[in-house]
């Protein structure tokens, strides 16, 4: 990603701080995960930062190999700690302005990633997925959108405890 904020440690540091404080997260990420079979066997996690939901995915398919991809030093960092006695996880540098890496996935997530890409760049992101995807295959994107209106916007900002 283009000169985005999350190269600094210190956003990504102060966006890990209250990570786990963002408004119905939690009930965001069960649903993602009621929707991925517990029998997958390979799983993408686009934009994985710390590998929060990797985690999450790695208790729901015991028997899976888990990629995420980031771009963030810091989030790369925590990744790594975080399963690094873990030879089902992978975590790779990766920015999802560039293409996506030719492999074959059964499941592919992302969470409170892909808004930071362009507009373009997500439409050709989620060709891009689709191609990764072994017949039959699944992709789960946990996100927010643009308000259609400044007074939604405001609404959603004030719910999550933004300004």
């Amino acid at each position: 990603m283009t000169e985005n904020e999350y190269l600094t440690p210190e956003h990504a540091l102060a966006y890990l701080a209250k990570a786990d404080g963002i408004p119905h997260r939690t009930e965001g990420e069960a649903v993602l995960l009621s929707f991925v079979p517990t029998t997958a066997q390979r799983i993408l996690d686009l934009g994985t930062g710390d590998g929060r939901l990797l985690g999450l995915l790695h208790a729901h398919c015991p028997n899976a190999n888990l990629v995420g991809l980031d771009f963030s030093p810091t989030m790369i960092a925590a990744a790594k700690a975080r399963f690094q006695a873990d030879p089902r996880v992978e975590i790779r540098h990766h920015d999802l302005n560039d293409s996506l890496p030719a492999d074959r996935f059964d499941v592919v997530v992302s969470s409170f990633a892909i808004h930071h890409c362009p507009d373009d760049r997500k439409r050709s992101l989620y060709s891009e997925v689709y191609d990764l995807l072994e017949p039959g295959g699944l992709f789960c994107n946990l996100e927010h959108v643009s308000s259609p209106t400044d007074a939604l916007h405001s609404r959603f900002l004030t719910g999550m405890g933004a300004s």
